[in-house]
């Protein structure tokens, strides 16, 4: 009898799990597939092409997994409760190399030193065509670094080194930013810093590139809340971050149109007519609110100064670092030039930006850049 009743419940219990994968089964084939991944800021996995090719190789399998995974019905609940589970039954240090402390989330990278050193060598075949204009190279540290949570991650003397040991680098200004930033310089939620607490960063760059970043016309304001990347994908409910920003009224900007990037576009190009905004309250309901910053990624950036301190003019190679920062740069320049090379090459650059000699070209890229060097069109 006994032996009847454990057969009976292993036999419920089964069922049970049958029906409730079954029924997640169904449920997912009449909810249509998101088109974006709104918590991670990414394009769901597509169902694979099934074929004899895909299936034999182990393609189909593999990409299917992904799929299943990315496309599951209330994926972002299981996601929480996974995260919950880790963190706070285990209390396993961090999931995946992302981490939670008392200044918010972070993740734990370590860096690719083939890439650094490609990253190093491309900083020199730029350098080589600037001409006669004084050269500085930086990087911003991961703010892992400073988390209490002592795990492998960025090193940033490894990488001062990896950058160093290039041949010509040594004919370029290394300026360190590690000792000037901490874990209160970065948002809580992201990756990135806080525009309002870089005035160490400002100071440490003017004292070897020779400006005092004055920054006496700037008022503060407030403009939204940030929901940063590593809160989606921490998937805990970890809050926003406030934005707060650094306003200027003699700074303005002009934008290089990414269609006239066209080997038709004529040289006597008008920065008038892309004339746009230093921080874009449009961008604030988008995927991502720092875009708020200079409208995120774009080719070229120029902001000019209509009261600037000295004549001279930055060219800021730059990443999604800088958007927040080289507002507060310009009141040291007339104009800031915002590069991004991995949107635009040094050759079609050249048709838009008329060098001018006894400028400063400043070379600032974060880990996201140090770890995969080959997104910069460079060659």
């Amino acid at each position: 009898m006994d032996i009847n009743k454990n057969v009976l419940r292993i036999i419920l219990a089964a069922a049970v799990f049958i029906a409730f994968l079954g029924g997640l089964f169904l449920l997912n084939l009449f909810i249509a597939p998101q088109p974006i991944l709104l918590s991670e800021r990414r394009a769901p996995a597509r169902f694979p092409p099934f074929s004899a090719g895909t299936v034999f190789s182990g393609e189909f399998m593999v990409r299917l997994d992904s799929y299943a995974a990315d496309n599951f019905p209330f994926r972002d609940g299981f996601r929480t409760l996974s995260s919950m589970l880790v963190f706070g039954v285990f209390q396993q240090t961090d999931k995946d190399g992302l981490y939670m402390d008392a200044h918010g989330a972070g993740k734990f990278e370590p860096l690719d030193p083939d890439s650094v050193g490609q990253l190093s060598r491309k900083i020199v075949t730029v350098a080589e065509s600037l001409g006669d204009i004084d050269i500085y190279y930086s990087f911003i540290p991961d703010k892992s670094i400073y988390s209490d949570k002592k795990l492998p991650g960025f090193d940033p003397e490894l990488a001062k080194r990896l950058l160093a040991e290039n041949p010509g680098m040594d004919n370029f200004t290394f300026i360190s930013l590690t000792e000037v930033l901490d874990a209160d310089s970065f948002y809580r939620t992201d990756l990135h810093w806080n525009q309002v607490k870089l005035r160490g960063v400002l100071n440490a760059l003017g004292a070897v590139m020779g400006f005092d970043a004055d920054l006496s016309q700037y008022s503060e304001a407030y403009a939204d809340e940030l929901k940063g990347v590593y809160s989606g994908q921490i998937a805990l409910p970890i809050g926003t971050d406030s934005i707060y920003y650094l306003e200027n009224p003699s700074l303005s900007a002009a934008y290089l149109n990414d269609m006239s990037i066209d080997p038709g576009t004529d040289d006597s190009y008008d920065w008038q007519k892309l004339t746009g905004h230093v921080y874009d309250w449009d961008k604030l309901t988008g995927l991502d609110a720092y875009d708020f910053f200079l409208s995120g990624a774009k080719p070229l950036i120029v902001l000019e100064n209509s009261n600037p301190s000295s004549d001279k003019e930055l060219y800021l190679f730059r990443d999604s670092f800088s958007s927040s920062l080289a507002p507060l740069l310009a009141s040291a320049y007339s104009k800031v030039f915002l590069i991004d090379l991995r949107y635009i090459d040094m050759r079609t650059l050249n048709r838009f930006v008329e060098l001018k000699p006894g400028s400063d070209a400043l070379f600032l890229y974060s880990t996201q850049v140090l770890n995969n060097s080959d997104v910069l069109l460079v060659r």
